[in-house]
């Protein structure tokens, strides 16, 4: 209640619209009454959210206490349109529901829950509808004890944790960024020999060699810290006579399969892709950071009248960087004060290009006006 008499008066409006509301797993037990107040001090049901390890806003990130997270909306061409279902085909039915409604330069904001396969939703619904802007995260569990439900997601009077929720946006601008922090380093190969998630070869050798020849290149503190930091590079334009950070889609290294060589990432491959190994450090994530911001300052100008959401992965925060708060100040330091709200998730969604991917350790930001 207090959270939202805040964000409402931030904006000096005495009801909204639409309403994003995360919460951390503190507060499962009570967030359907949570949510209920929402509803009451915005005097609306469009309240869309879920919970997470921890939420965020522009004034500070709060991954480890307890915390509520709001950010609300109003617009004269603000058109908005709740969408769920439940289930391992939420998706075939949320593209149903979004069937009768325009989607000219519209966006879907999605939160799913632990249950399913985010990537699948989201092809649900690209085959039920075509291609469709989409930005979001998956819901995070409490990481340090075991609950039930592991996390809950809601949609107007919607709540539950099989729940995949989420509302197009109609009659407003948008812009997204994704900030994936990996450094590549050696060499980029092709892919020569592959099945589905399984890279059997890298320039026609087996991958593992390709992956030692490429850990050759780093100094000896890199080696020390590549304990669950090393990721698979997709390269996001086959074209490019040069790639450097933030040119790949970062892809996380599954395992080694011993008998062939082979790598198993969590993404489908194909023969001929372009691929090069890359490094998580706090100094890359920070590094691909500033440099989102300065494209979307370049790109949005002024922030006059604008807010944003921010889907940060629970293996950012505090716990990269070692320093709290690291990502709104960036935001702050590049783009000036705005609303946002937002939650660390155990994924993230945005489009990189006129493709939705599933991203994971990543900052994803939209901005709205």
């Amino acid at each position: 209640r207090l959270a939202t008499h805040s964000a409402l008066g931030q904006a000096t409006l005495t009801q909204a619209d639409l309403v994003f509301v995360f919460v951390t797993h503190h507060h499962l037990e009570i967030a359907q009454l949570l949510v209920q107040e929402v509803m009451e001090v915005a005097e609306t049901v469009n309240v869309v959210g879920c919970s997470g390890m921890g939420v965020l806003t522009d004034d500070r990130e709060n991954d480890r206490e307890p915390g509520v997270a709001v950010l609300v909306m109003v617009g004269e061409d603000l058109d908005v349109v709740l969408v769920h279902d439940r289930g391992e085909g939420a998706g075939i039915g949320i593209g149903e529901q979004l069937l009768p409604y325009d989607k000219d330069d519209a966006l879907l904001v999605m939160v799913t829950g632990l249950f399913g396969d985010p990537a699948r939703f989201m092809k649900q619904i690209t085959d039920n509808i075509g291609h469709l802007p989409i930005v979001g995260g998956m819901a995070s569990p409490n990481p340090w004890e075991r609950t039930e439900p592991p996390s809950l997601q809601w949609c107007g009077n919607e709540i539950g944790a099989d729940l995949v929720v989420g509302v197009l946006l109609r009659g407003v601008n948008f812009a997204t960024g994704v900030a994936q922090g990996c450094q590549p380093f050696g060499q980029a190969y092709t892919i020569t020999q592959c099945d589905d998630q399984m890279i059997h070869q890298l320039a026609f050798g087996p991958a593992v060699d390709a992956l030692k020849e490429a850990m050759d290149t780093l100094s000896a503190e890199e080696k020390a810290h590549l304990r669950r930091n090393i990721f698979i590079g997709l390269a996001m334009d086959e074209y490019a006579v040069e790639r450097k950070l933030g040119d790949y889609l970062i892809r996380t290294l599954m395992g080694i399969e011993e008998r062939s060589g082979g790598l198993g990432i969590n993404e489908s491959v194909s023969v001929g892709q372009t691929v090069q190994f890359n490094l998580r450090t706090p100094g890359a994530a920070h590094e691909d950071m500033v440099q989102v911001m300065k494209r979307l300052k370049a790109e949005k100008g002024s922030l006059a009248g604008v807010c944003g959401l921010y889907f940060n992965c629970m293996g950012r925060g505090f716990g990269l960087y070692a320093q709290p708060d690291h990502d709104v100040l960036v935001m702050r330091k590049y783009l000036g004060a705005f609303p946002i709200a937002g939650f660390f998730g155990q994924a993230e969604f945005a489009p990189v290009g006129e493709r939705n991917f599933v991203h994971s350790y990543t900052g994803a930001l939209v901005l709205l006006w």
